[in-house]
């Protein structure tokens, strides 16, 4: 039996009848319809019974809930009291299949139901839950939002710090407060605090936080917590890929921005096998007719770069990876026209490049200098030296690009040596990666189109010009080149 046969179970015997009985008043029905709700958020036998238990007791007479009963009793209907022991011998297999901590996964989506059925509160308004018994909860989930309001909840470090407002009455802000004294003796009883990002029905649990410090605001008298987040590679707890991602990624962010000399030594020390993480991820069910209409329509040719498949697979085919154009996760169709055969390289740029302008630069040397061209026209830029190239098009190669735009602006034909390096600018518009390479001129001459300017210097010499920023960088590498090879000839030569 499974969990809907459950709720269907109870929606029949108890629900339906109420709501359809002609005599049943409608503040009664009101309560029906409210239980009806929670009931139907279940996703496990389990839970649904620990709901239901909650009418193992009949309640005494002159208590409140009293009145939902006895009226009925009155009509001859069947009550959740009289529903229970029948629910738990009827499922009794499914009783111990519960939701447990370990059940949320951090970076999945949950809604406002599945914290509330978990914490047992079967309350989607509440912004804390304290899961367990107190002093020492299992867990403390907390519910963040981030709209506009009095006290808005908000990110001190995106997704690592967090500033979040204590639970209030009209207002006042108080520690002792049951929610908030729980946040704040959460270190001294190891709980943790499980944070959701809510927006609209979504709740993203964003991680496993720990409580830092409170503060407050002497105007208002309000009140927050500052929560830390404990890496999540680093903690016994199952993430999504994209969480496991994220995690790699700021670890590689923060080692750039410490010092060199440190890190070597830190890896020393540093455990030479890796530990190990659970990592769940959702994939969607792909249609194997249109995986091979696109592979056919390729014929083995990236249909980004327009390159061969960089290796064959076992069964001697192409290696292509087809891509959504428009990505499954955001209602895109697994269709033929929704979908393009990409190389291993593509693809992942495709999932992952940031939105940039590729442009290529050559490096044309000739004994001992290197062309350098000036830029035309009016603006900033008007006037300042760069190093030749081009904006690389749909379906180019860095080479072919580099090729077409000499030829275009200098007029002349290149052959494309080794790769030199690249620079990335940021402009008010535009983010733009260059992408330079050694050349040298076989045939043509120099007739510059867009240039009004060409001069041959030497490296010594390049300090001379203004150039334009992207390029800087490349003035630098050469002088520390030239550094080099001078300093290779002093050393043979002694």
């Amino acid at each position: 039996m499974d969990i809907n046969h459950a709720i269907q179970f109870v929606v029949d015997e108890v629900e339906s009848p109420a709501l359809e009985h002609s005599l049943l008043e409608k503040e009664f029905k009101n309560k029906v319809t409210r239980s009806k709700t929670v009931v139907h958020r279940m996703k496990k036998i389990g839970d649904l019974a620990r709901y239901l238990k909650r009418f193992e007791t009949i309640p005494p007479v002159g208590d409140p809930k009293r009145r939902l009963y006895d009226r009925f009793k009155s009509l001859g209907l069947k009550t959740y009291e009289d529903l229970y022991p029948e629910f738990i011998k009827i499922f009794a297999q499914g009783i111990d299949d519960v939701t447990v901590l370990d059940d949320f996964i951090i970076g999945k989506d949950y809604s406002s139901w599945d914290i509330s059925i978990f914490s047992q509160t079967y309350d989607t308004q509440s912004g804390i839950y304290l899961i367990g018994d107190e002093p020492n909860y299992q867990a403390i989930f907390i519910k963040a939002t981030f709209t506009d309001g009095k006290y808005p909840n908000e990110w001190i470090q995106k997704y690592d710090v967090l500033k979040y407002y204590m639970y209030s009455l009209k207002n006042v802000f108080k520690s002792d407060y049951k929610y908030n004294a729980a946040i704040i003796n959460s270190p001294k009883y190891g709980v943790p605090i499980y944070v959701f990002e809510k927006q609209a029905e979504k709740c993203s649990l964003k991680g496993i936080y720990k409580y830092e410090r409170d503060e407050a605001d002497p105007v208002n008298g309000s009140k927050w917590f500052v929560l830390k987040k404990l890496n999540s590679l680093d903690i016994n707890k199952a993430v999504t890929l994209r969480e496991y991602e994220q995690e790699v990624n700021k670890q590689v962010s923060v080692s750039r921005t410490r010092n060199k000399t440190e890190r070597r030594e830190r890896l020393k020390t540093a455990p030479k096998a890796p530990g190990t993480v659970s990592v769940t991820s959702t994939q969607f069910v792909r249609n194997g007719d249109v995986i091979v209409e696109v592979l056919e329509r390729a014929k083995g040719i990236c249909e980004d770069c327009r390159r061969p498949a960089p290796f064959l697979r076992k069964d001697l085919t192409p290696y292509l990876e087809v891509h959504h154009i428009k990505p499954l996760s955001e209602g895109g169709e697994d269709t033929v026209e929704n979908a393009k055969a990409l190389c291993p390289n593509c693809h992942r740029a495709a999932h992952h490049a940031a939105d940039i302008v590729t442009v290529t630069a050559a490096i044309i040397r000739k004994d001992n200098t290197v062309l350098i061209a000036q830029r035309g026209g009016t603006g900033d830029i008007a006037g300042k030296w760069e190093f030749p190239g081009g904006k690389v098009e749909e379906g180019e190669s860095l080479e072919q690009c580099l090729r077409r735009e000499i030829k275009e602006e200098l007029g002349v034909n290149i052959k494309v040596q080794r790769y030199f390096g690249e620079s990335i600018f940021q402009s008010t518009a535009r983010t733009y990666r260059i992408m330079a390479f050694m050349a040298k001129l076989i045939s043509g001459d120099l007739n510059p189109s867009e240039h009004s300017g060409l001069k041959w210097v030497t490296v010594s010499e390049l300090d001379q010009y203004q150039f334009l920023p992207a390029d800087e960088i490349f003035v630098d590498q050469l002088k520390r080149l030239a550094k080099k090879k001078k300093s290779r000839i002093s050393i043979s030569s002694t």
